[in-house]
């Protein structure tokens, strides 16, 4: 396990799960939550998390472009895109809407 994995770990267990009673939103009760965002938007996390998202794409052949439904994948995107500029590697980003937009060019993508 890289250095980085494991710090990335030690912050989640540390700042992103909680314990108490919980509805999460398809109703199920749970007695704990994990909320990434709370270290997904952390200066001393995001850089961790761009790291150890690189290693795990490394044996893809081909990556144009990383992302995913926004809110959550927003801040790992560019995460990822900073880390990946750091070591000289170019990639883009994109972010999916639940729903299409009613204004402007009206994209979901």
């Amino acid at each position: 396990m890289t250095d980085a994995r494991h710090q990335l770990i030690e912050y989640i267990g540390s700042d992103a799960v909680f314990h108490g009673d919980f509805t999460l939103t398809s109703g199920t009760k749970a007695s704990y939550y994990v909320d990434l965002r709370r270290v997904s938007l952390d200066h001393r996390v995001a850089p961790l998390i761009g790291q150890v998202m690189l290693d795990l794409i490394a044996p893809i052949e081909r990556v144009d472009a990383v992302g995913g439904l926004t809110m959550g994948a927003d801040p790992i995107a560019a995460a990822i895109l900073h880390q990946g500029a750091a070591r000289g590697l170019s990639y883009d980003a994109f972010v999916v809407r639940k729903e299409p937009k009613d204004h402007g060019r009206g994209r979901q993508v």
